[in-house]
């Protein structure tokens, strides 16, 4: 699909990689400017922005769900093509390869033509696994040593780009990484802050600290839980609603009525069916 917009945020490492190789690639773009949870039906105006940018009848969305409103855009004339990865509630959009995996197939971008965009393919195809699995699914890949470190650090560079960690959120983590424990296996971290987020630097702190990273509940406040690097997530999912990520192998959910950390982990512990 060479002749498509592409609808997509620019709210992590990457999706700001995809962004920048489709500008390298001359694709037509409507940036959202929604972060993390975002949803179509909260994309203002958004056939008559798609046709500011290009009268091509195709569109491409990454990571911005919506089924009503894509349905819409069919009406309009569009042929929609989702990029995700995702499970929502209602709505499973999980895959095998990363969005930005799928991104280069649909627009067939290959290797050589990363290259003549000025992009190192290995450095995009570790972003690709970064996202996909985090660090799990470098190993899984092969991407070890310095391929690994090379990876790690392309993923901190996009970070910084966007803005990167604040310093707040950098030693809360740090503060609630060092006072971690560990039960049965699974390390859980409470946030000595809750006002700022802190999952992400925490997964930076693991990283650093275990050659393959445990199992890990992370709490930031009352509002949200995630889990990481457990293959009991989809049961997490499956008990409590929320979202995954990382390949299916991660958890969150940001509600009042969050389970209790005593809850999550009778249910990591639970021999998998």
């Amino acid at each position: 699909m060479l002749d498509a917009i592409l609808l997509c945020p620019k709210n992590d490492e990457e999706s700001l990689l995809i962004l920048k190789i489709a500008e390298k690639a001359g694709i037509p773009v409507v940036i959202s400017a929604q972060p993390h949870g975002a949803r179509l039906e909260n994309e203002d105006c958004l056939i008559d922005r798609l046709r500011v940018v290009s009268s091509a009848s195709a569109v491409a969305i990454v990571e911005i769900p919506g089924p009503i409103v894509e349905d819409q855009l069919r009406a309009a004339g569009y042929d929609v093509t989702i990029i995700d990865h995702h499970r929502y509630e209602g709505l499973d959009r999980s895959a095998p390869k990363s969005s930005l995996e799928q991104f280069l197939e649909v627009f067939a971008i290959t290797d050589e033509k990363l290259v003549s965009f000025g992009f190192d393919p290995a450095l995009v195809a570790g972003i690709g696994a970064l996202d996909q699995g985090f660090v799990h699914e470098l190993a899984k890949r092969g991407i070890v040593g310095e391929a690994r470190r090379r990876a790690i650090e392309y993923y901190i560079e996009l970070g910084r780009e966007l803005g990167g960690e604040s310093e707040a959120s950098v030693e809360a983590a740090r503060a609630s990484f060092d006072a971690a424990t560990m039960t049965d296996g699974v390390l859980v971290v409470h946030s000595t802050n809750p006002e700022v987020p802190i999952r992400q630097a925490v997964s930076f702190c693991i990283i650093n600290r275990y050659e393959v990273a445990p199992p890990a509940i992370i709490i930031e406040g009352p509002a949200r839980v995630s889990v990481q690097d457990s293959d009991r997530a989809p049961a997490l999912f499956a008990a409590f609603g929320g979202y995954t990520f990382g390949g299916g192998r991660c958890w969150g959910k940001q509600a009042a009525d969050n389970p209790t950390v005593e809850v999550i982990l009778s249910i990591m512990l639970e021999k998998a069916v």
